[in-house]
């Protein structure tokens, strides 16, 4: 089985995540998620404490948009909490 980023699938991937970030930056990591195409902010504490969901038609595009997040210089930890994944085809 071959999973290129760039062959077309049936499949939709959703993963929840929990990011920590330093207090000063929440503002800047909030941008950087917002700025990923399939990435939904839908909780924020003034701790730091970010849950999000990131949606793609693969885990690796759900993987790399995680890459992008990750190399923030606010963020303290990306933690994912839960992946799922649905055959649209069915």
């Amino acid at each position: 089985m071959t999973d290129n980023i760039n062959t077309p699938t049936d499949e939709y991937h959703v993963a929840s995540l929990v990011a920590y970030c330093m207090q000063d930056q929440i503002g800047e990591v909030t941008q950087a998620i917002n700025a990923i195409e399939g990435a939904e902010i839908h909780a924020t504490s003034v701790e730091g404490k970010i849950v999000l969901t990131l949606e793609g038609e693969s885990h690796k595009t759900i993987g790399k948009k995680m890459d992008q997040l990750r190399i923030h210089q606010g963020l303290i930890n990306l933690s994912p909490v839960y992946h799922q994944v649905l055959d649209e085809g069915q």
